[in-house]
């Protein structure tokens, strides 16, 4: 949350600041986000350094600072069942990359310590980009199916499927037992409907 991270939640009209420098052609727009915080671990043997993910959480949610709504865009409630399924698909990924255990993700070899390091963060990176194109492809898909979210009654069957979706996603409860940990730069989407 101090990095501007709000986590998931059901949206409200609040959670969508006006911004007065927003493109004419948007009511509103949100930034979804998906971080991942990890320890990693690093052992010797037999003359290799060998990194792997130790603990794993994802940190899942929107950008305050970069979600926002037109300040023509007066109906904005109407609107919030197409972002809280842009909001819940993120989710649904978030909570599926929190339940990989450490032995599913990423690990690297290599001659020293940092350079293991090094290259595991790397491969983190490009598994989290990896991952986080299919939950884009989700969202674009569904924005597209509903027109932008201008097909309410398409919003509404799908939103709806993607709810079930998410109740049927446990969420993974995975506690750090120290401060905070090194984590791979920010991927995220955002999806925008063109005002009414």
């Amino acid at each position: 949350m101090a990095q501007g991270v709000a986590p998931y939640r059901q949206l409200t009209v609040d959670d969508f600041p006006v911004n007065k420098a927003a493109p004419k052609n948007q009511a509103f727009y949100i930034k979804t986000a998906l971080r991942p915080g990890y320890y990693l671990s690093v052992k010797f043997y037999n003359g290799f350094y060998y990194a792997q993910v130790d603990q794993w959480l994802i940190f899942s949610g929107f950008e305050k600072n970069e979600t926002w709504r037109h300040p023509q865009a007066k109906e904005l409630k109407a609107e919030l069942p197409y972002g809280q399924a842009i909001l819940d698909v993120n989710e649904i990924h978030a909570r599926r990359l929190a339940a990989l255990k450490p032995g599913e993700l990423p690990n690297a070899r290599a001659t020293t310590m940092e350079e293991a390091q090094a290259e595991l963060r790397r491969k983190l990176e490009e598994f989290i980009s990896l991952k986080y194109k299919e939950a884009e492809a989700e969202m674009q898909a569904f924005s597209k199916a509903t027109n932008q979210g201008a097909d309410k009654k398409k919003v509404r069957v799908l939103g709806a499927e993607i709810r079930k979706r998410l109740e049927a996603t446990p969420a993974a409860n995975v506690q750090f037992t120290e401060p905070a940990a090194a984590s791979s730069p920010t991927p995220a989407a955002s999806l925008s409907p063109t005002p009414q």
